[in-house]
């Protein structure tokens, strides 16, 4: 088993890998510098829509009811991508798909648009946060900003004998990026399911759904 997870940092991109069972990361400003394994999850929206909603966004808020829906946002148009500023590009999308840009994912563009550059064969966009709820049969209690939750998300990764990588101190990487790409790591060693299901791309072939581990039942309460 060869997979990487990554997520989006101040650095630029941090990526967490399992190869033969063995843990290693990256730090790296383009996407292009890390190495990925043969499966791999990363936490940015991959397939863009022309003119609605994407149905994976909504999906995966599904996963995190209840209390955590709102760590996903509605991904921009395809078209945002092309546009000149944010209010052009919101203007845009309230005119064509009937909801407005946040100012969450406009500010996201500029990543969004190097995994597409950089896209390769086996990459998968993937949710750390519905990534824990799947693995713990619920979705965090806290957010992962808080002490409490980062308690949480650690208790579940030492389960997978994950390294300690949060206790690292590099420079533009928090906390949660390191939980984050940790998560998604061992996510991706694990048994897959697609949402939506029939894994449908985008006008220009980019994937349009996102990859989950199969829900996994705890005895024990994480």
């Amino acid at each position: 088993m060869d997979v990487t997870g990554i997520d989006a940092a101040k650095a630029g991109w941090v990526a967490v890998s399992i190869k033969d069972g063995q843990f290693s990361w990256t730090v790296a400003s383009s996407l292009d510098e890390i190495e990925c394994g043969t499966r791999t999850y990363i936490d940015m929206p991959v397939g863009l829509e022309e003119n609605t909603r994407r149905a994976v966004d909504r999906l995966l808020r599904e996963e995190l009811k209840p209390g955590r829906t709102s760590s996903v946002f509605n991904a921009p148009l395809r078209t945002a991508l092309e546009q000149p500023d944010y209010h052009t590009a919101n203007d845009y999308s309230k005119q064509h798909a009937g909801f407005g840009l946040s100012k969450q994912a406009w500010y996201l563009l500029p990543k969004i648009e190097q995994v597409r550059t950089h896209y390769q064969p086996g990459w998968v966009e993937s949710h750390p946060e519905v990534c824990f709820a799947r693995l713990t049969g619920h979705p965090a209690r806290h957010s992962k900003r808080t002490v409490e939750g980062v308690t949480e998300r650690i208790a579940l990764l030492q389960r997978y004998a994950c390294p300690a990588y949060w206790e690292l101190n590099v420079r533009g990487v928090a906390t949660d990026d390191w939980i984050d790409a940790c998560l998604l790591a061992i996510a991706a060693t694990l048994p897959a399911v697609y949402l939506p299901a029939d894994c449908p791309v985008d006008i220009t072939g980019f994937p349009l759904y996102a990859a989950l581990p199969k829900k996994i039942t705890f005895t024990e309460t994480v």
